[in-house]
């Protein structure tokens, strides 16, 4: 006897399905489509693992795996929030909220799930931290190995929008804002590469 039915089944694939139809305003370098959010949760699985691993980090990694594949999940409810979208930033907690507790009603069966997104909202472990972090520092990263054209300069993003925005997030693990300063001084000797300014 099983606990789940094929229904069940089919209702957690259109949860999935759903946030591989969000749609953000970041892409992949040399490319002109926007990615998706399993395609971004894909990139963070992905690079929280290589980081852990080659960093040989003293974490949870089973943690880590977990909180990078829910982090975004309730975008497929509320939708993504672009950084620099004032008006959708103002809306972004309450429809999340939102987002979640539909979640916590539609798979309630599901409680792991609830509490692993709920952690990672709290940022209360040392692995979400991580995984906040390298979440910040992923789409910068992206831009800055554009060969031809920046979404920054294409949005008239500026560096001071950037760093005003991404610094006080990264922060939040060392080691990933050790990265960020690297990839800061990328930046730096070429503004007018990436940036209109």
């Amino acid at each position: 006897m099983t606990n789940l039915k094929l229904p069940d089944l089919e209702r957690f694939m259109t949860l999935l399905h759903a946030t591989q139809k969000v749609k953000r305003v970041s892409r992949r370098p040399g490319e002109t489509n926007s990615t998706n959010t399993a395609e971004h949760t894909f990139e963070l699985v992905m690079l929280c693992w290589y980081i852990a691993g080659v960093e040989k980090l003293e974490l949870n990694h089973e943690k880590i795996l977990k909180y990078a594949l829910a982090h975004d999940l309730i975008e497929a409810y509320s939708g993504d929030t672009p950084a620099y979208d004032n008006a959708g930033q103002k809306t972004k907690a309450a429809r999340e909220h939102a987002a979640l507790d539909r979640i916590c009603t539609e798979f309630s069966e599901f409680p792991e799930l609830i509490s692993v997104i709920k952690e990672y909202e709290s940022k209360s472990t040392e692995e979400s931290r991580f995984v906040y972090a390298t979440d910040k520092l992923m789409d910068p990263l992206n831009c800055s190995m554009e060969p031809k054209s920046t979404l920054w300069k294409e949005l008239d993003i500026t560096y001071s929008d950037v760093r005003k925005y991404k610094d006080s997030k990264i922060v939040q693990y060392p080691l990933i804002n050790n990265y960020w300063g690297l990839l800061c001084k990328k930046l730096e000797k070429n503004l007018a590469f990436y940036f209109k300014e």
